[in-house]
């Protein structure tokens, strides 16, 4: 099947990448949305603050060399530390892993999002 999709992908050049960049871009936003609901919101509230759960964001679809398509889930640069902090714990403060309940609580949608993704293109 997986073939079937990479196939019909290439038959419709630019228009399934497209289709194929939108449908795993709302996976990955799906993704960063659970993630952000697992992140506690400090109570620094001023106006040039950006709060850990507000810096998920999900980056553009990226082809590597053998041709798989993808985007990557997580924090904007100025904030990744504090994310690696969260996840994995410190000597002081143990591991609250809100990447991997984001992970688990959103992995039936994700599932749902690319599978009608997959049949919306081969649809076409």
């Amino acid at each position: 099947m997986k073939l079937d999709v990479r196939n019909k992908v290439s038959q419709l050049g630019r228009k399934g990448k497209v289709l194929e960049g939108q449908t795993l871009k709302a996976a990955g936003n799906k993704l960063g949305e659970e993630i952000a609901s697992n992140i506690n919101r400090s109570s620094n509230s001023s106006a040039d603050y950006t709060h850990l759960a507000d810096a998920i964001k999900t980056s553009s679809t990226r082809t590597n060399e053998f041709g798989e398509r993808s985007v990557q889930v997580g924090a904007s640069k100025d904030k990744a530390f504090i994310l690696k902090f969260l996840e994995l714990g410190t000597s002081k403060m143990s591991a609250q892993a809100p990447m991997e309940k984001g992970i688990s609580q959103s992995k039936g949608d994700v599932a749902r999002i690319l599978a009608e993704g997959q049949q919306r293109i081969l649809r076409l």
